[in-house]
């Protein structure tokens, strides 16, 4: 479902509790702008930070991963060819289906055409999905060694089984390139006066689509336990955070709020030491379905949606790209507090008119707290970049980053702590 003019409009039956985050307008080039507005300039200047050693998960609909934004760089340039020919090299490391656990579990798909959608053979099919419905029955874990075959999506290019395939929808992409884009050279296909470039370029991604047409609860929670599989079973951490760019209604009706099910298990993701950010919501206004011209709406308190009800995730909301302190918080970003009384969201960052990358090695213009997300999830990654000691403490990562905000002198269930600053969150390390 999505949000049309601010109005929610029910998803269909087959698309749970899921909403969009956010909706596109074009614009003038903003991402310069939101990075001064966080002092990411500042910090490229001061510091000299490698992100290339830490690893962020973008659970959305899809990274295009051929996007030259996501190139693999060394210094600025694109890596030497080998043997006369450059081959592209993404900083997408893995990408990820999750909505294919559900067609999995499908009695009415045919195992030969899951076959021919994923490229595995027939009785490899058939026997994950009796040992997927074996243990799900008897409430067991689920064996990600097993299903990671059928999950994963291939890096290699073409049509057909086992090839690689754009996501649908652009915001993954767009998310992802807040976060993590270097694209220094202008394309002459676009509008852009200048580089696009993210809050923390060089940091490599994990692709996780769980977003689309029959997404729900299941697969974003299939996702996050996915993500303990793999730190849990490897020397080093794999996954440093995840950025979470979506709203999930909340539950009233049989769960306390931050207490639904993905909302547990973004907290068992952050016991586990990985950073989880999580977008407020788009609900902070209320547009009136009503003919009557003058009935526009009305803001909204308490209308944090999940997963960013969790109290150990850290909640951003929106605010102007380059004057946040005369604009406060954006009228959308949904507000506080939490339905059982808590504080959120934490901070505010910029979601307005946000630049960044789109499908096909293209950029366009969204806003919303999805955007306002990723540019904390930047923030986060350059913080363990710079002080390595905090990679698997996410708890002292949320704490370091809402101390050092800049108070708007706004509500605090407005902006939380205030406007994300980055500068100012490695210097008091």
């Amino acid at each position: 479902a999505r949000l049309f003019d601010g109005v929610p409009v029910p998803p269909k039956e087959s698309a749970g509790l899921l909403w969009s985050v956010s909706r596109n307008r074009r614009a003038d080039t903003s991402v310069w702008r939101s990075r001064l507005a966080v002092k990411a300039d500042a910090v490229a200047t001061l510091f000299d930070l490698k992100a290339t050693n830490i690893c962020w998960a973008v659970l959305d609909t899809g990274i295009d991963a051929t996007h030259p934004a996501f190139e693999r760089r060394s210094n600025g340039k694109k890596p030497a060819p080998k043997g006369g020919r450059r081959e592209f090299q993404s900083r997408v490391v893995k990408t990820y289906d999750f909505l294919r656990l559900k067609e999995l579990l499908d009695p009415d798909v045919k195992i030969e055409l899951k076959g021919k959608h994923t490229g595995l053979p027939a009785e490899k099919l058939t026997e994950l999905q009796d040992e997927l419905e074996h243990h799900l029955a008897r409430g067991r874990s689920i064996d990600w060694n097993a299903l990671e075959p059928f999950l994963r999506l291939p890096h290699v290019k073409g049509k057909g089984p086992g090839k690689y395939t754009l996501p649908e929808d652009a915001h993954g992409t767009h998310v992802a390139g807040i976060l993590a884009a270097d694209w220094p050279e202008a394309p002459k296909h676009t509008s852009l006066e200048g580089p696009l470039t993210g809050i923390c370029p060089g940091i490599e991604l994990y692709d996780m689509r769980v977003l689309g047409e029959g997404a729900d609860e299941f697969t974003i929670i299939a996702a996050l336990q996915f993500i303990r599989h793999l730190n849990a079973h490897k020397d080093l951490m794999v996954i440093h955070g995840v950025n979470l760019s979506m709203a999930v209604q909340h539950d009233v009706a049989n769960f306390a709020c931050g207490r639904t099910p993905v909302c547990e298990e973004c907290e068992r993701v952050v016991a586990s030491g990985v950073v989880v950010v999580a977008a407020a919501g788009n609900r902070g206004f209320n547009k009136l379905p009503t003919p009557d011209p003058d009935a526009t709406g009305d803001y909204r308190y308490i209308s944090i949606t999940d997963p960013g009800n969790a109290e150990s995730v850290i909640t951003v909301g929106s605010t102007h790209r380059n004057m946040p302190h005369t604009y406060g918080v954006s009228y959308f970003s949904s507000r506080g507090p939490t339905g059982d009384g808590r504080t959120k969201p934490d901070l505010v960052a910029p979601g307005e008119r946000i630049d960044s990358c789109s499908i096909g090695g293209d950029y366009e213009t969204m806003d919303g707290t999805s955007m306002a997300a990723p540019h904390v999830s930047g923030a986060a990654a350059l913080l363990m970049a710079r002080h390595r000691e905090l990679i698997g403490q996410p708890q002292r990562v949320k704490q370091i980053l809402c101390r050092s905000a800049t108070d708007l002198g706004r509500e605090p269930r407005f902006q939380g702590a205030g406007m994300l600053d980055i500068l100012r969150a490695l210097q008091a390390v």
